[in-house]
């Protein structure tokens, strides 16, 4: 938000008491929300974000797409044969580097297994408008947190089951050999 503060010249509190109100009734001014398109470049009100969203951070996850040329498809189908709820997911952050997970690690999704403290976990969170973002964390009840050297990423988050919910544990993860 600070962020957002200054690129905008708008005073941090604005913003804080539109975030913080539980009620969803705080509104923002006409010239605040142009300020706000003028510095992220997304339009007010527009109800549907195709592909990245503009001026935000870079995207977490993606759903897994097998590619037929791709080596690691044999793998995925061997873990995932015969079991419910196995889902395969790319990992597109920093957010587990410190821990050995990397961007474009394919990571394997337990949806029915019960996470234990210490666990990477998919969770899924989601904005005032209902749009969840996928992410992966470590599991340390009640928060999820990053560990990484990414500061952007380091802030806890706080899993109340409505804005931020666990969807599943990480029980595999593959990477293709290339060099560093």
């Amino acid at each position: 938000m600070a962020e957002l503060a200054r690129r905008t010249k708008v005073n941090p509190s604005t913003f804080a008491k539109f975030r913080n109100d539980p009620d969803n009734k705080a509104m923002l001014e006409d010239a605040t929300v142009s300020r706000i398109e003028e510095a992220t470049g997304i339009k007010a009100y527009e109800l549907s974000i195709s592909g990245k969203a503009r001026g935000l951070a870079e995207q977490e996850s993606s759903r897994y797409d097998a590619e037929p040329l791709q080596t690691l498809d044999g793998a995925v189908a061997a873990l995932k044969a015969g079991r419910n709820g196995v889902d395969p997911w790319i990992l597109r952050s920093r957010c587990l580097e410190n821990v050995g997970y990397m961007p474009g690690d394919v990571m394997m999704v337990d949806l029915n297994a019960k996470p234990e403290p210490g666990d990477v976990v998919c969770a899924q969170v989601y904005d005032r408008t209902g749009r969840a973002d996928t992410v992966f964390r470590i599991f340390e009840d009640p928060f999820l947190v990053a560990s990484t050297m990414d500061a952007s990423l380091m802030k806890p988050l706080l899993i109340d089951n409505d804005r931020i919910v666990v969807r599943g544990v990480v029980i595999a993860s593959f990477r293709e050999r290339r060099a560093a």
